[in-house]
């Protein structure tokens, strides 16, 4: 059984003596080198809830001296700054001075390619090497995580300085393989004042004057889970890790010495944000800090070759705009029959190579992997072949026609290191990813009813092949799986097909649509789809009611705000991820060019997934299961 100390903080180095000896203490050679990664997250910490506690780190480096002349502390660059200016600001390279211990900044180490179960990362060699490692992180918030304490900290050990450009968008899986890559021998945790609110760094201080110690990064997040208020079951670092083999979350499977977990338990308050963009407590937020720079190639970061298949509206619009973005990328070729529109994308996106056959783009040697933009007939056929080639695939909705053909794709998948992706954008949605951690918290309690109403309509998007009038299901073929995949995402499995009605009003194809459907976890859902939009701009929104509150956001109009009623109130709290003028924008751009927030953002995704051989959150069954009920719903109708 784990064991994890949790002892109350009088004195910080007699407290942190006691919780390291409580779990056995220090066993290590004299002369073996011990690796020391506290969190020195910002170079200023007026409140005390940013960085490790000086006292603390001071405490362990001590202690570690007790049983080794060799003591490394080490910190890496960050986009805000180089590592040794945070440590000098912070106080934190004093503290390295007085106990007379060495500095090591990580970026500047050699690099190592580890691989990882089902994924490869790049980490510091001289942490991979180490004897004896020791995590110190701080107990804080994460608007993206919803904790940082071990798991997250492990983060600081990636090298490059804009991590959180090329990393952001995979932090659920990249964290998980770091752990996995990284022994630690000994975790101290700095709860004597942590963090509430949209951590990592403008959150609100919480004094809770405990210091906690393990062996293990799962084992000590989750106790540290629970005394923040925190489910540990419900955050997905935790879970992904455990899953890979490391720790307990059950903390009845959990030997905890010292202080009841209850008797120090405070709700910390999780990373909700205002209408303006402004954590609850006032400050305003740092995302300046975490925007990527286009100025210079940042080095140690996969360069992936891109080719694209298809050269339609999906593609211009979208697939080469959001490639084009990322500094890590290298758009290789593009694929398509038409001569005269393969001339028009290669002059406007600067394309090196073009093929009339998409055999030749497969075969190139200099591609990473592939987007197959192509009407649904090809997916199949051109997927697997890109499987073949030893190509990573993104692939438009649906993966396939039929589920058969989605089963053979799965098959072809048996024994090759690379993954297909199927292409559920709206995934990527700011809101859809505060929606979804919303309901996955519980907060809304057990769900009753989900009603949602998409409407695009088909004058504005002009496509060069109109494939989507050939068949009679039209609009639910177009609209239905992105509908199907985000009630999946956001609220569960589907039982079942429960009723569908269809009529063609214009288009000689269905062009509205009225489906039923009844979930595994017992709620209802309606789903309207139509291709006549009241607007140039589509809209998508969804009303999810729970048993304790309800939630309501626009995919399409709200990319970056959800409302959420909880039972008893009269109104409705807006959570917005951005400032409004952000969201005008972004309608006004979505008006103009035809494109949506989510699509770059799953680009990014899918590109780092392929940087870091990391397989993706949207796997290639939610693709098939997305044809299963398209399946279900055409015996319906």
């Amino acid at each position: 059984m784990p064991k994890v100390s949790l002892l109350k903080v009088n004195d910080v180095e007699d407290t942190v003596r006691k919780g390291i000896d409580l779990i056995g203490g220090i066993d290590v050679d004299q002369g073996d080198q011990i690796v020391i990664k506290p969190n020195v997250a910002y170079h200023k910490d007026l409140y005390g809830n940013i960085n490790t506690d000086l006292r603390v780190l001071d405490a362990v480096i001590r202690v570690a001296k007790e049983h080794s002349n060799n003591v490394l502390v080490v910190e890496t660059d960050s986009t805000s700054n180089p590592a040794e200016i945070r440590m000098e600001q912070s106080g934190t390279m004093g503290i390295v001075r007085k106990n007379d211990v060495s500095f090591l900044n990580l970026s500047n180490d050699e690099i190592v390619e580890v691989e990882i179960k089902n994924g490869r990362i790049r980490l510091p060699k001289t942490v991979l090497d180490a004897p004896y490692f020791i995590n110190v992180p701080k107990l804080k918030t994460h608007e993206l995580t919803v904790i940082t304490v071990a798991l997250k900290n492990l983060y600081g050990l990636l090298p490059e300085k804009s991590k959180a450009a090329f990393y952001h968008p995979i932090l659920e899986e990249i964290i998980p393989l770091i752990n996995l890559a990284v022994k630690q021998d000994l975790i101290v945790v700095d709860g004597i004042i942590g963090m509430e609110g949209r951590g990592p760094i403008v959150g609100t201080p919480v004094e809770m004057n405990v210091i906690l110690c393990g062996r293990d990064p799962v084992t000590v997040d989750s106790v540290a889970a629970y005394i923040m208020g925190f489910k540990p079951e419900k955050i997905k670092t935790i879970i992904r890790t455990h899953q890979g083999g490391i720790g307990e979350i059950d903390l009845s499977k959990i030997e905890i010495v010292g202080e009841k977990p209850k008797s120090v338990t405070k709700k910390f308050r999780g990373p909700e944000i205002s209408i303006m963009g402004i954590a609850k407590d006032g400050t305003t937020t740092l995302r300046i800090l975490f925007l990527p720079s286009k100025s210079t190639r940042i080095p140690g970061v996969k360069e992936v070759g891109i080719g694209v298949i298809g050269a339609g509206k999906i593609a211009e619009l979208l697939h080469f705009p959001g490639y084009s973005k990322l500094e890590n990328v290298r758009l290789v070729a593009v694929a398509d029959p038409n001569e005269e529109r393969l001339l028009e994308i290669q002059k406007k996106f600067i394309i090196r190579e073009v093929y009339t056959d998409y055999h030749d783009l497969l075969a190139n040697k200099k591609i990473d992997a592939v987007s197959i933009c192509t009407p649904p007939e090809l997916h199949k056929i051109m997927t697997i072949e890109a499987l073949e080639n030893r190509k990573h695939v993104l692939c438009e909705k649906p993966l396939a026609t039929s589920s058969d053909d989605c089963y053979e794709v799965i098959e072809a998948l048996n024994g090759t290191k690379k993954f297909v992706m199927p292409a559920f954008n709206y995934r990527f949605t700011p809101s859809v990813r505060l929606a979804n951690e919303i309901i996955s918290r519980g907060k809304l309690g057990d769900l009753k009813e989900i009603k949602v109403l998409f409407k695009s309509d088909q004058r504005t998007w002009k496509s060069v092949t109109p494939f989507r009038f050939k068949e009679k299901t039209g609009v639910i073929s177009d609209l239905g799986p992105h509908s199907i995949d985000m009630l999946r995402f956001l609220c569960g499995e589907i039982e079942k097909v429960k009723e569908a009605e269809a009529i063609a009003e214009r288009y000689f194809v269905y062009d509205n649509a009225d489906l039923t459907f009844t979930m595994e976890n017992g709620a209802s859902a309606n789903i309207e789809l139509s291709w006549f939009g009241d607007s140039i701009i589509p809209s998508f929104p969804w009303e999810i009611k729970g048993k304790k509150a309800s939630l309501k956001l626009d995919i399409l109009r709200s990319p970056f705000s959800v409302k959420l009623r909880r039972k008893g109130e009269k109104r409705e709290r807006k959570y917005a991820l951005e400032p409004i003028f952000t969201t005008l924008m972004s309608l006004l751009t979505a008006a103009v060019r035809r494109t949506h927030v989510s699509y770059f953002a799953e680009i990014d995704y899918f590109v780092q997934c392929v940087a870091n051989n990391a397989r993706p959150q949207v796997t290639v069954q939610d693709g098939a299961r997305c044809v299963e009920v398209m399946e279900e719903i055409a015996k319906k109708l």
